[in-house]
């Protein structure tokens, strides 16, 4: 977060005794104080000073409760502490209050698309470092979904909830690989026919089918997202290992290797057209 400059006390009471004599003074002097305090606290977070920051941030947000600043400054304390701790059952309590403090943030984010964001994204990774998947899911679509949302940032949204859901696939298959075939086929059919691995089954295709749905929304976007084509050849690839049929599973071999050579093509396209931009760039003459 960008660092506010630090206002000096003389300019603060000063700025305090002006506003006070225009009228509803006692409503302004809490937001400078409670502006001061911010600016204090960004300080001592930018040092590294991680509680005399936080300090700093639970002051402003107790001198103006309304302050949306103050509470998202205080959620990065917070998130910063909870990456730091060992004892999981603090780190937890200090996600959780993370998790309250940033849900504050956004109830008073009003129209600031920026706060909106901010507080979203990290409600996201909150959720996500609880392994809460329905409500990482959730917040995710919030980004992407809110009248505030640009095509990078739902593409980018959308990207992350697909990449997750191949992940969780991966993780399934991965669990059912048979050893004996993986070195003659590393994509061969996962046998979960059986009643106790079912559940898995089930669980696991439907992974597969909302990681191609998000991704199709990403390419719908961003149609030249090189990275979103990767993952897409990625699932096929874990559509293959959930298909038992012979002539499917080749068609999906097949899908998945021209999908990884197109992306392949964009991503030394988009390589060379940089490279030329950069050596004009240098060739360019100087002023």
């Amino acid at each position: 977060m960008k660092v506010l400059r630090n206002s000096t006390t003389a300019l603060t009471l000063a700025l305090i005794v002006a506003l006070t004599a225009l009228g509803s003074g006692c409503d302004y002097a809490r937001k400078v104080i409670a502006k001061d305090k911010v600016n204090q606290g960004a300080i001592q977070y930018n040092q590294g000073h991680n509680q005399q920051a936080r300090e700093f941030f639970v002051s402003a947000t107790e001198t103006d409760p309304a302050y949306t600043t103050a509470w998202l400054y205080l959620g990065a304390t917070l998130v910063k502490e909870y990456n730091k701790e060992i004892d999981e059952t603090k780190k937890k309590e200090l996600a959780n209050h993370a998790l309250e403090v940033y849900k504050k943030a956004l109830s008073l984010a009003g129209e600031n698309c920026i706060n909106i964001d901010n507080a979203l994204s990290y409600i996201a990774v909150i959720h996500q470092d609880l392994n809460n998947k329905e409500e990482y899911f959730k917040s995710m679509e919030d980004r992407a979904t809110n009248k505030c949302s640009k095509k990078e940032v739902k593409a980018q949204s959308y990207f992350s909830i697909a990449t997750k859901y191949w992940q969780y696939s991966y993780d399934q298959t991965t669990r059912y690989q048979d050893k004996m075939q993986l070195a003659k086929d590393p994509f061969h059919y996962r046998n979960m026919d059986y009643p106790d691995a079912l559940p898995d089954k089930q669980r696991t295709l439907e992974y597969i089918a909302k990681g191609f749905g998000y991704i199709e929304k990403v390419l719908e976007i961003d149609p030249e997202n090189e990275e979103a084509m990767f993952y897409k050849g990625m699932l096929y690839r874990e559509q293959e290992k959930m298909t038992k049929d012979p002539a499917k599973h080749k068609e999906l071999d097949q899908m998945a290797v021209k999908t990884a050579a197109d992306a392949t093509e964009l991503q030394k396209k988009k390589q060379a057209e940089e490279a030329a931009r950069k050596a004009q760039e240098q060739a360019a003459p100087k002023s």
